[in-house]
């Protein structure tokens, strides 16, 4: 009884992780849309998709996968296997980044500038709702998120200053490509507002889930 109470556990969290992905993609893909910058992460994605063509759904797929396997290399044997489930879930990630940004939002076209602005909120917010409920359930992180916990972790630095250090290399290398190459600027006026409303946002959203199951007293995590 005891472990068909653990396995329908894993799989209710396996299910919220998914619908809090789907969330994020959708989120991201608003403001990717918005085309007025983007969030780091998001800003190397598009530089490199206008040099190589290939779908930004794809470059996240292929950028996440990347951190699992430093996750992996870091961890060693402390890598779980749960944390496997990043891979299914960042291809549930990139697939749905593609089906908004090449199917559903393939003939919307915006040229009032205020619209992208609040395209790059809305964006962000509801990305920040997706994030923070993965966050908040604690069952597996983000693989970018998971490979900086890895390092800080293995080498004893600090999680948030080995964050905020991967954003300035993810925009340093997305400036690098705009200027050696000719392609768009992707980091512009829209990656400073999610760079100052996605951090509180997605904390503010953690925080609700934690204290509302906190005070139903219902337990998150399965640890």
């Amino acid at each position: 009884e005891w472990i068909g109470e653990k396995m329908t556990k894993h799989l209710k969290n396996m299910l919220l992780v998914i619908v809090a992905v789907i969330i994020t993609a959708i989120g991201a893909s608003i403001t990717v849309k918005a085309n007025v910058g983007v969030g780091a992460y998001e800003a190397l994605n598009m530089s490199i998709n206008q040099l190589s063509g290939i779908k930004i759904g794809t470059l996240a797929i292929i950028l996440n996968i990347t951190c699992v396997g430093i996750q992996w290399l870091l961890m060693k044997k402390d890598f779980s296997l749960r944390q496997l489930f990043q891979i299914p879930v960042t291809l549930i990630l990139g697939q749905v980044m593609n089906l908004m940004l090449y199917t559903v939002f393939s003939g919307l076209t915006i040229d009032q500038y205020w619209v992208k602005i609040a395209m790059v909120i809305l964006g962000g917010i509801i990305a920040a709702i997706g994030v923070g409920s993965m966050m908040a359930l604690n069952y597996i992180s983000m693989p970018l998120e998971g490979a900086c916990m890895a390092f800080s972790n293995r080498f004893g630095f600090n999680f948030g200053k080995v964050r905020q250090i991967v954003d300035v290399l993810l925009i340093a290398a997305a400036l690098l490509i705009a200027f050696s190459t000719d392609t768009a600027i992707t980091v512009r006026e829209g990656t400073i507002i999610s760079m100052l409303l996605f951090p509180p946002s997605m904390n503010f959203v953690y925080e609700k889930i934690r204290s509302s199951a906190a005070a139903q007293g219902l337990s998150i995590d399965l640890d």
